[in-house]
């Protein structure tokens, strides 16, 4: 294999500029020729703008999910109305336009760049296909029925259809059998030495098969005779088993790199979480089990103890913040982690679209649970070794369980897990509803937030964008 090309150091490169210089000539028609004109641009420095762009849209335009999943309250401004299910305009165009104008367009440029200048370097195509598949693994989870197969190509199709959510699962699979067909060839290829995982090809395919792997579980929903032979061999695939291998944007103290959450709280409230407060439905599960990352999470109140608000009130004087330790410059922005793998196939164990019943589904379960608790090793949030033991050693054995009572214990802990990770804990509860949700106060619903409503600047140029449809309609991936 060629060595990996360009190791891309700083995330506040978030355009390139590429200077080509030509030689004079005395030929008229080049008048009308800019000589500084980029002609063409390597693929692996697109790489850098896709993935930036991409996680500044999870973590700051989508924090308003950590309410949606409740594991985070706002208690004023933007974030009470998030509470509330005001979405807020700009941030639903922000991120609808940036994640198709600029992040898969420039992975569809990726792969056309390939193709024409560097055929030998495949393994690039692969990466770009495993990010285009996550981004809209993101967008599906956010919105539902979107432009997927007619995506990108406005030349044939200016107006795009909205293709099922089904569809766009199941094209998501696709791409990550491809891209994993693709990285397991030994041919002589570049990899971009990339910002996740620095040009690790083994750990691109471990990512692939683990969003294959969370894809299918939405799917068995559905239809789960159709993906549990599917499910049975992305289980006995390589997948991202350890704290140390999870994909991720690892942000950093530098100026320009940091997490852009800290950035916000930074410039907009001198670094204090003002705003931020614990769900009720988090810390009340949390409380049960007598959770010792409840600490790490949250902030003990006036009385020592650990409340959550119900979102949409504005009475917070008995209740926990967000821990500030949990939105430092240096917090990544965790896609896929070791502990999201072991609880998914505990879960699909339990409901046997896997072989291994129970037994085996409590195996996992507990890998899950240990490597959750293990995650905040040598941080600030650090969890000491006798508490993990405690805590491990009060959950129930799940082979002694009904197969409901189990599944509770497993999404319980998948929901305790994800924290702050608003996208996938919010649709964790679609998939399971494992926990009790609460309708927001004033906030003129009469259900659950299921989806955000479509890009006005997409409504007003796609004559193809669905209509009637309300953030109340439930996923199609849902019992």
């Amino acid at each position: 294999m060629k060595n990996t090309i360009i190791k891309t150091k700083y995330l506040l490169i978030l355009s390139i500029i590429i200077f080509s210089l030509n030689g004079c000539t005395k030929d008229i028609t080049d008048i009308n020729e800019d000589p500084l004109a980029v002609t063409t641009v390597p693929p692996y420095l697109l790489f850098p703008e896709v993935i930036v762009n991409m996680s500044s849209q999870r973590v700051i335009e989508f924090a308003g999910s950590n309410m949606h999943a409740q594991q985070w309250a706002g208690s004023g401004g933007t974030w009470r109305s998030r509470s509330r299910y005001t979405l807020g305009v700009p941030s639903v165009n922000n991120a609808w336009t940036n994640w198709y104008t600029t992040c898969l367009k420039n992975l569809s440029l990726v792969e056309l760049l390939v193709e024409k200048d560097y055929p030998d370097d495949i393994y690039i195509v692969a990466q770009a296909k495993i990010l285009e598949g996550f981004i809209y693994s993101n967008i599906t989870q956010v919105w539902g029925e979107v432009p997927f197969t007619q995506a990108g190509n406005p030349a044939e199709y200016p107006y795009p259809v909205f293709d099922s959510q089904e569809t766009v699962m199941e094209g998501i699979v696709t791409l990550m059998d491809e891209a994993i067909a693709i990285l397991e060839q030994d041919v002589d290829s570049n990899i971009v030495d990339d910002l996740i995982f620095e040009g690790d090809k083994a750990a691109w395919i471990r990512w692939a098969n683990s969003l294959k792997l969370k894809m299918l579980m939405f799917m068995a929903n559905k239809k789960p005779s159709e993906v549990s032979s599917r499910l049975q061999e992305v289980a006995n695939s390589a997948l991202i088993f350890t704290n140390e291998q999870e994909a991720k944007l690892q942000y950093s103290s530098e100026i320009g790199n940091e997490n852009p959450k800290y950035t916000f709280i930074n410039n907009f409230w001198g670094g204090n979480i003002n705003l931020w407060y614990a769900g009720s439905p988090l810390v009340n599960l949390m409380n049960d089990l007598d959770d010792p990352r409840r600490a790490t999470y949250f902030d003990q109140n006036t009385n020592g103890v650990y409340v959550g608000l119900v979102q949409g009130f504005t009475g917070v004087a008995f209740a926990s913040k967000i821990n500030v330790n949990n939105i430092l410059a240096d917090t990544p922005d965790r896609y896929s982690t070791a502990s999201e793998t072991y609880f998914l196939l505990a879960d699909a164990a339990a409901n046997e679209y896997i072989s291994g019943g129970l037994a085996q589904a409590n195996t996992w379960f507990l890998e899950g649970v240990t490597l959750a608790l293990d995650y905040f090793d040598g941080s600030l949030g650090e969890i000491s070794q006798t508490d993990k033991d405690t805590y491990i050693a009060s959950l129930p054995d799940l082979s002694t369980l009904t197969k409901e009572e189990a599944l509770d214990y497993i999404n319980d802990q998948h929901y305790i897990a994800l924290f702050g990770n608003g996208i996938e804990a919010w649709n964790l509860w679609k998939r399971t509803k494992s926990v009790d949700f609460d309708v927001p106060n004033l906030s003129g619903a009469t259900d659950i937030i299921r989806r955000y409503t479509y890009s006005s600047n997409e409504a007003a140029a796609n004559i193809n964008i669905p209509t009637e449809v309300t953030i109340e309609d439930p996923m199609w991936f849902e019992k």
